[in-house]
């Protein structure tokens, strides 16, 4: 299991990651910049991510191949690296992932302020979320151009679905959350009931389940 959303170290994970434990072997991991991890050189993309993650991976002693989890921005890192490492991968789990073409949806329907992080986060945020800022753009094109890794079991975990037919911030991210769930077809896609962003912490229980329920089934 990866991790991952800008600004949060893999610490915010461990509840959930521990009771996944109970039954199988789950890996958290700091990228560059963020909690024990070292900052990393520049530019800080998927690239970037996917090859420090290849490195991690094999230095762990833990055989592939591997159901790999995002969350928010780690979820774009995650679809990078399952689509240039398919023979690695058993599954994907993108919760609450940004999808690489938000950023362009949004802001041509809201304006850029709604759509990106602002720049003042920066500095309240760790390093690695900062470089990660500044490669936003890049990374999103980088996923946006690499075909998708196909016939892998694909879980999608979604906020409460937003369909008011108003164009808002929640209306257009529940649309690519869709869209994000058509890009791999045969993909499971699960709404919460309630929560935010940060469904493993907001609905926990509801978290396992969807995830255990999604390990179960690949067997």
């Amino acid at each position: 299991m990866g991790r991952g959303d800008i600004g949060h170290p893999d610490s915010t994970f461990e509840d959930v990651a521990a009771e996944l434990a109970k039954s199988r072997t789950v890996i958290l991991y700091d990228r560059a910049g963020y909690g024990r991890s070292e900052r990393g050189k520049a530019p800080r993309d998927a690239a970037a991510a996917a090859r420090e993650l290849s490195g991690l991976l094999a230095q762990s002693g833990v055989a592939p191949p591997y159901v790999l989890s995002g969350h928010s921005l780690g979820g774009l890192f995650a679809e990078y690296y399952a689509a240039k490492h398919p023979d690695q991968i058993s599954g994907l789990i993108l919760e609450e992932s940004r999808p690489a073409h938000f950023s362009r949806i949004c802001i041509a329907a809201l304006g850029a302020g709604p759509c990106l992080p602002a720049a003042w986060m920066e500095w309240f945020l760790p390093n690695g979320a900062g470089d990660e800022i500044a490669a936003l753009a890049e990374m999103m094109g980088q996923v946006a151009s690499t075909t998708p890794v196909k016939d892998k079991p694909v879980l999608v975990l979604s906020r409460p679905r937003n369909d008011t037919a108003e164009i808002s911030f929640g209306s257009l991210w529940s649309k690519a959350q869709a869209d994000l769930a058509a890009r791999y077809p045969g993909s499971r896609h699960l709404s919460a009931k309630a929560g935010g962003h940060d469904l493993h912490h907001d609905q926990r229980e509801w978290f396992l389940a969807s995830v255990q329920d999604f390990l179960s089934r690949m067997h």
